[in-house]
């Protein structure tokens, strides 16, 4: 029996999802199942983003605002409760339709073998603890340049398939070992000996990217945070601390409802003594900055895992689907065109067994992976390769991994943009001085006659006094400037100074 359809419907947090989801529900005559690991929790619908009742337009939703405060949701939770509903919707000949941007819940629900079970049941994976000894619990709880020196130890070649600042995979792959006494590379090799050989789906399934622009989303994100705050979302975050304050001990803000975007970042106001605006302004700035991160990682992963892995379907010929369509919500006056009728023509063609539509539109087609983005995620690839010349915001080393990322890297702005102020920096600006002119050309020793830029006044003694002559020729001369000086020469050259005095006939003139 072939495996009944299901679409799913991905993008980042606040493009659009559920919208185009009661959409393609009411068309298509669909069910909707929630795969957002926060929309679980009981009681607040607006932090986590939950979908409106008065706006669901009578579409129904599963899985989803049905846990409590205190209880973990766990993915096999959600992987046993989410493929029970998908039953019943088809058993009433409806469609599900999976949204969310949780992507190790989607990983277990929809692609076989992707994710490594530890425990037999749910219910024992909350006594994974008591499976580790007391060094290991420690370790898993030690800082991240703990957890990541132990895994490379354990397990060398899986630590290089992962950047040491990814903590959560970091440390999920190190409690794998600990869980199974086997490597967790000996787990993915098994997993990818199978993907290999066949489809990877569990159902026959349509995959819609619902996508915006950086820019664009970014100002809309941070705009819904502020809508958030103003309609509830504040005292939900109240909510939650009054909570959180009474247990003991306080709970990890890393598991659970505590992870929620807003709570972690409002606690320096909350747990202050006496809470000043300048605090509140600063959490709000962080929620905002949270949330944009958290749509850059959920972009990470629909590029770089997901349609990588759907890609791998087109060499069986996608037999169970598996094609993942753009839809680009950036402009939201061309959603009915770009998004709705779009998405639609495909879901004609999905349930016709047809793909004459092309899987990303005019002018986004790089968002979608090429054959060398495929290999890229091969064993072979699994190495740390850094950055002689570009650094992070923290000043730390930039690590890429495995070849085709450091090549992208090589290619992209911020590469070639330090690459030419290395360059700048180790090569000295020139300056042509004579008794009326004195230009400077940086990068490339100049003409000793240069056209004058703006007339700018200082002193001939102070400017020529940081420089060292390099030529001279008819009654000019070329000078050079070292790095340390060149700060306090462009202060001069830039910043006219009335109370300076220089002989008569000497006017500086500079090109920038």
């Amino acid at each position: 029996m072939p495996p009944k359809n299901v679409i799913v419907i991905v993008g980042t947090t606040g493009v659009g999802k559920s919208q185009f989801s009661i959409e393609l529900a009411k068309r298509y005559n669909g069910e909707i199942i929630n795969a957002d690991s926060m929309q679980m929790y009981r009681d607040i619908p607006v932090i986590t983003n939950k979908h409106p009742l008065d706006e669901r337009e009578g579409i129904p939703h599963h899985v989803m605002n049905h846990t409590n405060w205190d209880e973990e949701y766990f993915i096999h939770r959600f992987e046993k409760e989410a493929r029970e509903k998908i039953q019943e919707i088809h058993e009433r000949g409806k469609i599900p339709i999976v949204v969310g941007g949780t992507h190790y819940y989607l990983n277990s629900l929809l692609l076989k073998d992707k994710t490594i079970k530890t425990n037999e049941n749910m219910e024992e994976e909350q006594d994974s603890a008591t499976r580790l000894t007391e060094q290991q619990k420690q370790i898993l709880n030690g800082s991240p340049d703990l957890v990541y020196d132990t895994l490379a130890k354990e397990d060398p070649k899986i630590a290089g398939k992962f950047h040491p600042n990814d903590t959560r995979r970091v440390k999920r792959a190190l409690e794998i070992i600990y869980l199974t006494n086997k490597k967790t590379s000996d787990h993915y090799s098994s997993q990818q000996e199978v993907s290999s050989q066949q489809s990877s789906l569990k159902f026959n399934t349509l995959f819609f990217w619902v996508y915006a622009d950086k820019p664009v989303l970014d100002k809309r994100l941070d705009t819904r945070v502020d809508s958030m705050l103003k309609t509830g979302g504040m005292q939900e975050i109240k909510d939650l601390y009054s909570h959180y304050k009474t247990l003991t001990p306080l709970p990890d803000c890393e598991r659970g409802v505590w992870q929620v975007i807003g709570f972690k970042e409002f606690l320096p106001w909350l747990t202050s003594s006496e809470p000043t605006d300048s605090q509140l302004h600063s959490s709000v700035e962080s929620m905002k900055a949270r949330t944009r991160q958290y749509a850059k990682k959920q972009i990470k992963w629909i590029k770089g895992s997901l349609a990588v892995d759907l890609q791998r379907e087109s060499k069986f010929g996608y037999p169970n689907g598996g094609r993942l369509y753009v839809l680009n919500a950036t402009d939201l006056e061309q959603w009915q065109s770009n998004v709705f009728e779009r998405g639609s023509e495909i879901t004609e063609e999905f349930l016709d067994d047809k793909s004459t539509i092309p899987q990303a539109p005019l002018g986004l087609e790089e968002l979608l992976p090429s054959t060398e983005d495929v290999k890229a995620d091969k064993e072979s690839e699994w190495k740390h390769i850094e950055c002689d010349i570009c650094r992070n915001s923290d000043d730390s080393k930039l690590i890429l991994i495995g070849e085709q990322q450091y090549k992208i890297h090589l290619s992209s702005k911020r590469h070639r943009s330090n690459l030419n102020r290395g360059k700048r920096k180790r090569e000295p600006l020139y300056f042509v001085i004579n008794p009326s002119r004195l230009t400077s050309v940086s990068n490339n020793p100049p003409p000793l006659m240069q056209p004058p830029g703006q007339a700018i006044t200082s002193t001939k003694s102070q400017a020529v006094g940081l420089a060292t002559t390099t030529a001279s020729s008819g009654g000019c001369s070329v000078f050079s400037v070292d790095l340390p000086a060149m700060p306090l020469l462009l202060l001069l050259l830039a910043i006219p100074d009335p109370t300076l005095t220089f002989p008569e006939g000497f006017n500086f003139l500079t090109r920038f």
